[in-house]
Order: C-alpha cells, then structure tokens, then sequence
C-alpha cells in the first residue's frame, strides 16, 4: 500500500495528500468522528484511514464527495464502510447514471446554500451550478489561518488550469469564479494544488477572462472557420485551430507562464475555449 501524509491547519482540519496521483483531500476530527472529504481511490482511501488511524480511533462518521468525477470519489467504501456519504443531488444523478460499481451512491444530499454541523464543528456548503463539472460545490472550513476553501478542480493554486477542460460549463466556470469572490475565504485549496492564499481565485478568474479574449482575437485574426483557396474543411479547422491556440497561450505566456503546467495546457485549454466561441458551450 502507498503513503500518504497529513498536514495540520488547526481546528480539526487536515489534509491528506496523495503522492501517487498528486491529489490532496481535506478532513475535519471531531469528537464524534472523522468527516472526510473525497476518497480518491481505494489504494489512496486505505492509506487515507491508516493515516486518520496515527490521529484518532474515532470512525469515519461522514465522507463528502467534492462532485461527481470518479478521479476524487471512487473508494468510500475502503475509507469508511459505515459512514453517510454525502453529496450534491446533481452529483448522484450522474453515479446513478453511469452504474459505477466503484463508487458507493450518497445516502445524504446538500442543498445549494447548506450548514453541515458535526458537534461544535461546521463545514459550509455553496453550489453555483454547473462549472468544473455539473456537480461540483465549494467547502468552507475554519482553520487557523481563517476560512479555507476547498473547490476541487476549480482553482489550483500554482498550477495551469488542466488541459482541455474536460465536463466543463465555461459559462458556468467564470460565473462560480466571481460567486466564489463573495465568499469571504482567506485560503482556497483545490484537488490538486495549495491551500494559497485567496488571491488565487482572481488570478484564475483572470486567466480565463485573458484566455478567452486573446483565443477570440486569434480566431478573428485567422479569419474564423474560412478555408483558403484548394483547403478541405478538416485541413481548415486543424490549421486553424493550431495557430489559434498557439497564438493565444503566448499571449498570456508573460504573465502567467511561470505557472506549473502551462506550456503543456494553455494551448489545450485555449483550444476548449475556442469551442466554446464557436458553439456557446
């Protein structure tokens, strides 16, 4: 079995972080039990519980699903067999959906605006709607550094924005960046990256907004989807779409290309948002 490690941020609040798929997870000890958020897998959920077990004897009383991805959430059962399993109601339409046998189904929904209390400790619950994927909500934990939000896959603090944004609502993305702007966090952890402080939130927000609007100059400046004298359509969007999405990330190569990532993704994910130009989603 691998190993993981644990990282204090007081009041209860944890982090386990998982070398082999670069994934951190954060967890709240209570007197009543552990509230564990995200198993991850099962190689990753059983080495989760041994390093709960260095903590506290207490049961896993509650394991949270960030959203709906099976990259986060397969392994509840190894993490906690016993433990309510909650989630977004958005996010167990679509496990149901896919009839996953790996992923254990929520016994417990959150509401979009929801106070989950757990003894004298309380995580905070905000769903946006759709934005990394169609299911995915913020957490809110209290910390020694001050309010810590956790939105997996949203904002990772250091690191490009993933490769071609896969289940992305890009409307959906940029709105839940600017809710989560109202939200008071003073640290923002993604599924992958931090805790850093929440500054991070508007230098994505800002990433995306530069993103989009340096891929919609490109697209003009190549003239859109026409195709020169003698070129098939294929040979026009292939041609098309590399210059975009190369003239695009070098747009933003003098400000954000010392971020972890962005050679290899940028172009990617200008390469999703020139989709979404051309087709609103």
């Amino acid at each position: 079995m691998g190993h993981g490690t644990l990282e204090p941020l007081g009041k209860g609040v944890y982090l386990f972080r998982w070398p082999r798929g670069v994934v951190v997870s954060p967890l709240l000890v209570t007197a009543e039990g552990v509230i564990a958020v995200d198993p991850i897998d099962a190689e990753a959920a059983r080495a989760y519980r041994a390093a709960i077990r260095q903590l506290t004897d207490a049961p896993v009383r509650a394991v949270i699903y960030s959203h709906d991805h099976r990259d986060h959430i397969v392994g509840a059962a190894e993490l906690g067999p016993e433990a309510e399993i909650i989630a977004h109601p958005r996010a167990r339409e679509r496990i149901l959906r896919r009839r996953d046998p790996d992923i254990l189904l929520p016994t417990r929904l959150v509401q979009d605006e929801e106070e989950l209390r757990f003894g004298q400790h309380r995580v905070e619950v905000r769903y946006f709607g759709p934005n990394h994927s169609a299911s995915n909500i913020g957490l809110l934990f209290e910390t020694d550094a001050g309010r810590l939000l956790f939105f997996c896959d949203l904002v990772e603090p250091g690191l490009a924005p993933y490769r071609n944004l896969p289940d992305t609502d890009v409307l959906g993305l940029l709105e839940t960046l600017a809710a989560c702007r109202t939200l008071g966090a003073d640290l923002v952890l993604g599924g992958h990256a931090g805790p850093a402080t929440a500054e991070w939130i508007d230098g994505y927000a800002q990433f995306f907004h530069e993103l989009l609007a340096a891929t919609a100059r490109a697209y003009r400046a190549q003239g859109g989807q026409a195709p020169l004298p003698g070129e098939d359509g294929v040979a026009m969007t292939e041609r098309v779409r590399l210059a975009v999405c190369q003239e695009a990330a070098a747009a933003l190569r003098p400000r954000f290309g010392h971020w972890r990532g962005f050679d290899a993704w940028a172009p990617q994910t200008a390469d999703r948002l020139l989709l979404y130009l051309i087709t609103g989603n």
